[in-house]
């Protein structure tokens, strides 16, 4: 899973002080999006007279998008989609009843649904499917059933065991119910706060195939079948992920945007910030993202858009609880304490990220705690920590990371820091399979990681909570009074109340210690001047292939 741009005049935030009142819609209503000319690109020189690097030519194949993604993909089934590059695949390919329209102005508009309806009560949501769309392969038309199917099956209320992750989305659901071919009504014991925020337009509403998931079983992650204007095609893995235009598409989307141009799309995972930033300059990818260190050069060639998405997403350094050692509050605070980040944002990203001082963005709508406390290095209180736990004389501890933005800097000043109260830190590069193994096994000490957010703090406070131990809570933490805040807020629907409710969250991970926070991110995305992308702020996948245009 993978900030706020620090307070500069170059960037402003996409969202401002934008409220999302989606949880009070109750009925969707279609909208238009408007039409913007492609800018030229054009070769450029500097004030010096030497010449520039070339954007990709004007014989550009504009058939082909070509995308560089951070990593491969894992699994495009919305019951497991761990990453952003699987969900920005996923967008291509698999629809729910309704989205986030193109362009980032955060208002839902129908895809699958023709109509859909919140009850006053918040207890139900009545919806009539578009008539006649096709799912992809041959697998036939959607019905309510598969709408049932899907969303029961993220829910984890379908009989037999059925991995996922995300059915905390789902938490109130109590049935599906069909009442014809294209009607149905989502029925769930309590209202649900992030229902129309999360679940309908994120991950957990994306509707599959009964019968394409029941024939391919596992197989479906990485050969899924959806109704969305781009097919499946193939995918050669640490090379290229592909998708080609789905001719027998129904059409939803093109009525908020022009029909796409590519007939492909290809992702080309390259881990290598360097290797990547060669091929948006040599034109072998068209746009992708790049690091916080590659932003002047390429801000300085008039070839090239330099183009930030602030997000929700967050940064830490994370202590597992179950480890013998740091089952100690102190010596978590000793951590906490003894730690530089203000240097780990210099070093990791330029200092062009935002300074996280817990969970929950400032960009949040709600649930952001303002008045949380900023830990700055304190050796001397460290070292008392330490020595109120016994470990006076010292101790030896272990970090593991992978290979995303920032991590390697972040680990190596955490060794120095460390160093200076006796705790000798070793680090550990693992890949990304590698490194969720261990730690949803436990077997770590302290992690760095960064995890993708959405537009509610459910979506934060939902990997800390006790379901999730040895999923995707590396910490293996429970705390009870947490995990009662996270279910109430899930079914309060007062904004003021929901607030309080996740600043009280985050009180009590800091209280426990459980993390040294790090930083909010901004994705940094390049393209050549003759591209206009679109990005969508509140979505996980952060940006939307197909809308591309040259």
């Amino acid at each position: 899973m993978t900030v706020t741009t620090k307070t500069t005049t170059r960037w402003r935030s996409r969202f401002g002080g934008r409220t999302l009142a989606l949880a009070a819609v109750a009925m969707l209503v279609l909208a238009a999006c408007g039409d913007e000319e492609p800018a030229d690109g054009e070769q450029a020189t500097d004030d010096e007279g030497t010449e520039e690097t070339a954007a990709p030519d004007a014989d550009t194949d504009d058939t082909e998008l070509r995308i560089r993604t951070v990593m491969d993909i894992t699994s495009l089934d919305p019951n497991v989609m761990p990453s952003t590059t699987d969900d920005a695949v996923a967008m291509t390919v698999l629809e729910g009843l309704v989205a986030y329209e193109p362009g980032g102005s955060g208002e839902l508009i129908n895809v699958l649904a023709e109509q859909i309806e919140l009850s006053d009560d918040g207890l139900s949501v009545d919806f009539t499917l578009r008539e006649g769309v096709q799912f992809h392969g041959g697998y036939g038309e959607l019905t309510a059933e598969d709408v049932k199917f899907s969303f029961e099956r993220t829910a984890g209320i379908t009989e037999g065991e059925v991995e996922t992750s995300y059915a905390s989305d789902w938490a109130t659901l109590e049935e599906v119910e069909v009442t014809g071919d294209y009607t149905g009504t989502i029925r769930l014991n309590e209202p649900f706060a992030p229902l129309m925020i999360n679940t309908l337009p994120g991950n957990a509403g994306l509707i599959v195939s009964q019968d394409a998931v029941e024939e391919l079983g596992e197989d479906f992650g990485t050969s899924p079948i959806g109704t969305g204007p781009y097919q499946w095609s193939e995918w050669n893995p640490g090379q290229e992920i592909v998708v080609e235009r789905y001719d027998d598409y129904h059409g939803a989307m093109f009525e908020h945007l022009d029909e796409p141009q590519w007939e492909r799309i290809v992702w080309v995972p390259i881990e290598d910030d360097t290797a990547a930033d060669i091929a948006i300059e040599t034109g072998d990818v068209d746009m992708g993202q790049i690091s916080t260190g590659s932003v002047d050069r390429f801000e300085a060639d008039d070839n090239f858009v330099v183009d930030p998405l602030a997000t929700f997403d967050y940064g830490w350094i994370g202590m597992n609880v179950q480890d013998e050692v740091l089952s100690d509050v102190n010596v978590r605070r000793a951590i906490r304490q003894a730690l530089d980040i203000d240097s780990m944002i210099v070093a990791g990203f330029d200092g062009q990220v935002a300074r996280a001082n817990a969970l929950v963005s400032p960009e949040m709508p709600i649930g952001h705690w303002e008045d949380a406390p900023v830990y700055e290095q304190d050796l001397d209180q460290a070292r008392a920590y330490l020595e109120e736990a016994g470990y006076e004389d010292g101790l030896d501890l272990t970090m593991i990371i992978d290979d995303q933005t920032g991590s390697q800097e972040i680990a190596e000043i955490a060794q120095a820091n460390l160093a200076e109260i006796g705790i000798d830190l070793q680090i550990d590069l693992l890949d990304g399979g590698e490194y969720r193994e261990v730690a949803r096994d436990a077997n770590q000490q302290l992690f760095y990681i960064s995890f993708s957010n959405t537009a509610d703090p459910s979506w934060a406070t939902v990997w800390f909570n006790c379901e999730q131990v040895g999923d995707w809570n590396y910490q293996h933490w429970c705390n009870e009074e947490f995990q009662q805040l996270h279910e109430d807020a899930l079914v309060e629907t007062d904004p003021d109340a929901r607030h309080d409710m996740y600043v009280r969250m985050q009180e009590i991970m800091d209280e426990d210690a459980i993390a040294a926070w790090v930083m909010y991110r901004t994705n940094l995305y390049t393209y050549g001047s003759d591209l206009q992308i679109s990005l969508v702020p509140e979505r996980y996948g952060k940006y939307l292939a197909y809308d591309f245009r040259r």
